[in-house]
């Protein structure tokens, strides 16, 4: 056998004799070895060129499954970063309804106008963005302001192909009912038929692209999340207020029951049925996903807020933290049975043809400081008091019994002593 021809490329050198006869390096030398070193050079150019084709065809033909590019598809731009998931989700979401529940104070008109004007926009497919909804639900509960009159306005224009139903609600006896978000929001909820619900305030404000660029599904393809806005990822105070609105399908909320309707004065009704979520196995990602451009498409309409302290918004989450927290290890939400409500006759003159009005009537339910007690509650108050601990007690589902104590509090302040005590001791 004639010696091995050092002209051979050096992958082919390294290469046995029994496999560089299997790719085709010659084993002979001269003339005829660099020929069929030519020709075997050739054929694998020619093969890799054939898979490389072949991963080319392949690939395209995943993409058109995964890509619609009808008007009102996402199409080429996912490929632009527009949808940052790209091809690894569903870029056609599932029938999605936009809820809100509101009780409409004077001083909060322009906001709600400025947010129900969007959502307008937002009903319409255009520039080949699909709308960020299919239906809309907005549930009037004992607003001060004319919410309806508000809303048919916005609404009543010709040309939105999307579908409103407005529901009214008094008390059992006809009565304005107090604001309770828990209730007002479950009661909404419960008229929904999609597949999914985008949850929002009434000072809320929705663009098209909002679905696209966040998928009710991560990249293993697990369907039970929850996107809501993280108060945490927040670029300034005002995006902060983002953090009550929240989208998930309704099998992923009923299954912890909803929003707790014991819940009924203000603070920790978002944040413990995103804490219950989580509980139930449903993953949370953030609902204020930017896009390559650094935009999202949700904020909040900035305007005055209520005469509200900070101070006492802490202290009002710790007593309905600490309660609820009690509550939730001997009687669980997701056992409980809500308000329940009746439809009554009753409905304003002049309805839009593209709005539904209903009239109900019922929504008694205890509070969770009723079921616990006036003592218990007013004991909560005071242990509560002093914002700058009351904003780290009852984490975790622990209550005033196994929470956190602060020994400096407990050194200071004879009243949250006294307190503490009393509660530790029952």
């Amino acid at each position: 056998m004639a010696p091995f021809n050092e002209d051979a490329p050096l992958l082919d050198a390294k290469a046995s004799g029994a496999e560089r006869a299997f790719i085709g390096v010659p084993v002979a030398s001269g003339a005829l070895a660099r020929s069929n070193s030519r020709i075997a050079s050739v054929a694998r150019a020619v093969l890799v060129a054939a898979i490389a084709c072949t991963c080319v065809a392949a690939g395209a033909n995943h993409v058109l499954h995964r890509i619609s590019f009808e008007p009102h598809a996402n199409g080429i731009k996912s490929f632009l970063g527009w949808a940052p998931d790209g091809l690894d989700v569903p870029l056609n979401p599932p029938e999605v309804t936009l809820l809100a529940a509101c009780h409409l104070v004077p001083e909060r008109v322009p906001a709600f106008r400025n947010a129900i004007n969007s959502w307008v926009k937002a009903a319409h497919d255009e520039g080949g963005q699909k709308r960020s909804f299919d239906k809309v639900i907005l549930v009037d509960w004992s607003s001060e302001a004319d919410l309806w009159g508000e809303t048919a306005k916005a609404w009543g224009g010709s040309g939105i192909p999307t579908p409103l139903s407005f529901y009214k609600v008094y008390g059992d006896n006809g009565e304005p009912l107090k604001w309770q978000l828990a209730k007002a929001v479950n009661f909404g909820l419960s008229k929904v038929t999609t597949d999914t619900v985008l949850k929002v305030d009434c000072d809320t404000y929705v663009e098209r692209g909002l679905l696209e660029l966040n998928p009710l599904q991560n990249h293993a393809g697990d369907r039970k999340i929850f996107r809501y806005g993280d108060y945490r990822s927040a670029k300034d105070e005002n995006e902060i207020h983002i953090n009550g609105c929240i989208m998930a399908r309704m099998d992923t909320l009923r299954a912890v029951n909803m929003y707790d309707e014991r819940l009924q004065q203000y603070g920790w009704d978002d944040s413990n049925l995103y804490d219950r979520l989580r509980d139930s196995g449903a993953q949370d990602l953030n609902i204020t996903r930017r896009n390559a451009a650094g935009h999202t498409y949700i904020t909040h309409v900035w305007h005055p807020h209520s005469e509200m302290s900070q101070d006492a918004r802490v202290g009002a989450s710790c007593v309905n933290r600490c309660a609820v927290n009690r509550l939730e290890r001997y009687n669980p939400w997701k056992n409980q049975r809500r308000a329940e409500y009746h439809e009554i006759a009753e409905a304003p003159p002049n309805v839009p043809g593209s709005v539904n009005f209903h009239s109900y009537r019922g929504g008694s339910l205890p509070s969770v400081l009723d079921i616990l007690g006036k003592a218990t509650a007013d004991l909560l108050a005071t242990y509560c008091k002093n914002s700058q601990y009351a904003a780290a007690k009852c984490y975790g589902w622990s209550d005033w019994s196994d929470g956190w104590d602060f020994k400096e509090e407990l050194d200071t302040d004879k009243d949250v002593r006294w307190a503490t005590e009393q509660l530790k001791a029952m």
